[in-house]
Order: C-alpha cells, then structure tokens, then sequence
C-alpha cells in the first residue's frame, strides 16, 4: 500500500477522473479515502488508489454493477481478466435474448391496425437557422439546413462533423456534404413518389448519407433530420445532435443521444450523475463514421397549431444549462409575436454566454 497521500484534486489530476466522480465512488464504499479530516471533511487518497479509480471507471462505462466491481477490483490479475469475461458472456446472451423479443414484438406492432388520421398541410412552419463557430474551435465543423421540399413537406436538419478536418473545416466540410447530398436524395424521393412514406423516403436518402462516409479515420458526422408533413413530424437521427418538441409549457427531447453512456442511464445502469462526471461522458457509439453503426433512429410524433420544433447540435445542448435553454424555449412560444429569427439569435447568443467552447448549429420551426 502506497502511504503517500494525495488530495480529492490532486488524484482527479492523475486518474483523468472529476472531483465528483470520485465522491460518487467514496460514497458508493469504491474507492474509500484513505482519510477524512473530522473538522473540514477534507479528503485524503493514497497514490496507489489512480489505477483502481480508473478501473472502477472504466467499468461503469461498461455497464457493471457496483456489486460486482468491488469484487473484481480486490481479484488479482488473472481472476479479475476472468471475472470480466465471465461478465460479458453473460451480457451478451441478454441481448441476443432481447433481441429476439424485439424483433418478435416488432413484427405484431407492424400487424396491428393504424388509426386513419388525415394528414393535412394547414399547418404553415415559420423557419429560421444559425450557424456560429464558437469561441474556442479553430474551424466549423457543424452544418445546418432548412428546406422546402416536394408535397409541402419542409426539411430541418443539421450535422455535427468530428475529426481530422483534412481542410474540411468549412462551408465545404463533411457535415455540410452529408447534408447536401441527404437533401437532395430526399428531395428526389419525395418528387419520385409523391405519395410515398416520409419514414421510408428518409430511410432511402439516408444511404446517400452513409455513402460518404469516409472508409478510414477518425473523421465522421453526427446527422438529425426532421421532416415536416402536416401534422405529422417525422425524424431520421443519428448521433447526439437533438430534435427538441415545445408545445405550450412541455419541453420533450425526443430524440436519444447515442452515446455508450447515456444508452446505459436509459437501461437504468448508470445514474446521471456519473455520466455528467464520467471522462468518456461524450464519447459516441452510433455515428457516420468508420466502424460505427450508420443506421438512423426513424421517429414520428403528432404535430398541433403552435409547436415549436428545434434541431440543434451538443454546441448548444450541451453548453446550455437545461433550465435555462427549456424556459427559452417556453417564453417564445408563449410570446405569438416573437420571431423564429431573433429566437435562432437569442439561443446562439446563450452558447456565446456560457463559453462557447464548440460550434453551434441550429434549426426552428414555429407552426
């Protein structure tokens, strides 16, 4: 046992681990101090605790129970390899058991009968988008676009690139091409088959999105789109950009980040608040991009007179307190004289206030 002591931020600084995620593993009996001054509370780690927080780190990132960390964290380094294996075995027959449950379920809701709701076009969306490239990135990597397409419909999408740049960095860049050319494979099902499926005309022109997906490298784009029919929103998404539905004083987030964390908060594996204190907390698992799944999420939601749609990457989302960007959001809507451009301002400029630190791009629709 190492007996040289190190404060809470002194181990942060040496694990790559936040101050709080180590309280949350003090308070879980993880990785107890080695002291605790009874006067202040101030916290005392030994030097040999760094590799067991980021073990224990490591495996919430997994999935693993607490229960079962503390055991494999005393094994030595054979049984804890063994443990781990034994672990995942048991993980991957779980889902391939949900798997056939899903696909099961999947095929009887396709069975069941669709209540005959008509679709009209009597809902008329005032549009607005805002592109800014922050305060700290040196290129724009994000892209936004908004567009009337065939039937009525109108396209709201934005794409979130990552990675090298390669001179991309621009107007030209691989977010911006993956949305010119979904736009345009949109526009031309939709003028094809007039009456076709919006689901499946977006599916279609997805492919001319994955189509550009570099065959190597760490480049790759995040892609959400929302399609506008009547009264009916329909959304191809992938990545952590977001589709946010206001609707009077309710604000729901209805698409799922597709981060490997945040997949864990929703099967009820990780708490919240180790995700916001996790270093891998914006790592992607999903995304347009070389050996990642590229199939998008395909959603539908009910639209009213009213609603207010907003398509926007994490250089909002995630910049902006939650509170502060839903009551935003709310106060517009209950103002009917409020313009969707000086909305598409007022949100860049809450970016701008708290730091900025990565680009911005937005779309909105007020029906």
């Amino acid at each position: 046992m190492d007996e040289t002591l190190v404060s809470i931020g002194e181990l942060a600084a040496a694990s790559g681990l936040s101050p709080k995620a180590l309280r949350l593993y003090a308070e879980s009996g993880l990785l107890v101090p080695r002291r605790v001054d009874p006067f202040t509370g101030y916290r005392s780690y030994g030097g040999d605790q760094v590799e067991r927080a980021r073990l224990i780190a490591a495996l919430r990132g997994l999935g693993m129970g607490l229960a079962r960390i503390g055991v494999l964290c005393d094994l030595d380094s054979d049984a804890a390899a063994a443990e781990l294996r034994s672990w995942w075995r048991q993980e991957e027959a779980d889902a391939l058991s949900r798997a056939a449950s899903v696909r099961s379920l999947a095929r009887d809701l396709g069975e069941r009968p669709t209540e005959d709701i008509m679709t009209t076009s009597t809902l008329t969306p005032r549009t607005a988008s805002a592109l800014h490239q922050g305060l700290v990135r040196g290129a724009q990597q994000d892209a936004v676009l908004v567009r009337e397409l065939p039937g009525g419909r109108t396209l709201l999408a934005v794409a979130d690139g990552f990675g090298s740049t390669d001179g991309l960095g621009s107007a030209d860049g691989l977010a911006s091409q993956i949305l010119a050319a979904f736009a345009a494979a949109l526009s031309s099902a939709l003028e094809a088959d007039p009456s076709a499926a919006p689901l499946a005309a977006l599916e279609t022109a997805w492919a001319a999105a994955e189509a550009l997906v570099p065959a190597d490298g760490d480049a790759g784009s995040t892609l959400t789109a929302a399609l506008i029919d009547g009264e009916k929103l329909h959304i191809a998404h992938l990545g952590d950009t977001r589709v946010v539905l206001v609707r009077g004083e309710q604000v729901d987030v209805v698409t799922q980040d597709h981060t490997r964390l945040r997949s864990l908060v929703e099967a009820g594996r990780l708490s919240p608040e180790e995700v916001a204190a996790h270093p891998d907390r914006a790592v992607l698992n999903r995304a347009l991009a070389a050996g990642a799944p590229t199939a998008p999420d395909l959603l539908v939601r009910r639209l009213a007179p009213g609603d207010l749609v907003l398509v926007a990457t994490d250089g909002l989302h995630a910049v902006v307190d939650p509170s502060a960007l839903a009551e935003t959001l709310v106060e517009a809507l209950e103002n009917s004289r409020d313009d969707v451009d000086a909305l598409s301002a007022r949100l860049v400029d809450l970016a701008l206030t708290a730091g900025a630190p990565d680009n911005i791009a937005l779309a909105l629709a007020r029906l």
